[in-house]
């Protein structure tokens, strides 16, 4: 077995911040989703799994290299993992569908590669991401158009414009 780190900064036992609740919050919600213990997440981060179950618990905070680790691991930023759900999106970037784009590429011939892109019913395989715009859970993005929709009943677009298309 690989040699342990031991690496546990942060607030004293018994005296959770604020940001230690949300992370470990986080923490075990994620690590629910992906189906992995404690041990398993202790073993990929190569630290103890008193660590992992001190940071699920609030009681520790993890050094900014186990935070990079965790966010590799689950997939999901730093700012997602310490509770920041608006993340400004870089102009000059696409958001790419990688899933659809990769189910493309394996595609056998052309009838198949056609059927796949008429499956899609028109998504975009990249979209382009304009100057201001943001990464919202889609509950907020929903929450925040609509209520500009509301403003405006009397719109033809109000109903339509404000919808993702899946």
């Amino acid at each position: 077995m690989p040699r342990m780190r031991r690496r546990m900064s942060g607030p004293e036992p018994d005296n959770p911040t604020p940001l230690s609740r949300i992370l470990a919050a986080n923490l075990r919600e994620l690590r629910a989703r992906k189906g992995l213990t404690q041990d398993q997440v202790a073993r990929s981060l190569k630290v103890h799994e008193s660590a992992v179950s001190r940071w699920e618990g609030g009681s520790r905070f993890p050094s900014g290299e186990d935070l990079l680790a965790l966010s590799s691991l689950f997939g999901v930023s730093v700012d997602t993992l310490l509770g920041k759900s608006e993340q400004p999106a870089p102009a000059g970037c696409v958001l790419l569908d990688q899933a659809l784009l990769d189910r493309l590429d394996r595609a056998k011939d052309s009838a198949e590669f056609d059927r796949l892109v008429t499956q899609a019913k028109g998504q975009a395989i990249w979209l382009p991401v304009p100057d201001g715009a943001v990464l919202l859970p889609v509950a907020e993005a929903m929450r925040r158009t609509q209520k500009v929709a509301e403003k405006r009943p009397d719109s033809a677009y109000a109903d339509k414009l404000f919808r993702p298309r899946f």
